[in-house]
């Protein structure tokens, strides 16, 4: 019966402490395409291939709470609206989100970065420990 009890005690406290920790993964994420509109039109920028990565991290989502999606000092709560491609959004930064949040068939992260008049289409590769 103790060792029943033991069991118990050890089952509760690893799902309790694997709730706690939520995970974190870490992505390297370069430009795929830009475009802007601009006073005289919509501008697409070339991408040349030597654009400095972005580093993102994406945290699950604990309980009811939603998943970040980290960039730079910016935290994105990540909405999923049912359509297999979920979005993020800061309300201190409304003229910036995040959409189209989606995984390719090579299991690579892909992204839109939408800013002010500007679009960036992100393609990440998880960064490995």
């Amino acid at each position: 019966m103790t060792i029943l009890k033991y069991f118990l005690v050890f089952l509760s406290i690893s799902l309790f402490s694997n709730n706690l920790l939520a995970k974190e993964t870490k992505y390297s994420c370069k430009p795929q395409s830009a475009a802007a509109v601009r006073s005289n039109g919509i501008q697409v920028f070339k991408i040349s291939g030597k654009e400095k990565p972005v580093e993102i991290t994406i945290k699950d989502g604990e309980g009811l709470n939603s998943g970040l999606f980290m960039v730079n000092n910016s935290k994105y709560e990540i909405l999923d609206l049912g359509t297999g491609k979920a979005y993020a959004f800061d309300k201190n930064e409304p003229w910036t989100h995040i959409q189209d949040i989606f995984f390719l068939d090579n299991d690579n992260l892909s992204f839109i970065l939408a800013a002010n008049a500007s679009i960036t289409r992100y393609i990440c590769e998880e960064k490995t420990k």
